[in-house]
């Protein structure tokens, strides 16, 4: 039977390998745009993803506590990883 830490540890790093995911892709537009010269467009972008995942790391924290938060910042890390190595460049 599971301890009642590794649940939520297990579910965070999902959460965490799927926000790391949308926020390095969004990364990824958003410099593309302020490479070519769109910086308005940019810039909004570059909030919301911030923003969102503030917002996830603080409703998880409140919610689930630090097993969740640590699940989910190594699945964010994971995610990280896979994506400097998709760009060709290890972490």
């Amino acid at each position: 039977m599971p301890s009642a830490t590794l649940i939520p540890a297990t579910v965070g790093v999902l959460v965490g390998a799927a926000v790391g995911t949308v926020f390095f892709h969004a990364l990824a537009v958003a410099a593309r745009l302020t490479l070519a010269g769109r910086v308005r467009r940019a810039l909004p972008l570059h909030a919301l993803r911030l923003g969102g995942v503030v917002a996830v790391f603080t409703l998880t924290t409140i919610h689930a506590g630090a097993p969740a938060l640590l699940g989910l910042l190594a699945g964010f890390q994971i995610s990280r990883g896979a994506a400097m190595r998709r760009l060709g460049k290890a972490p």
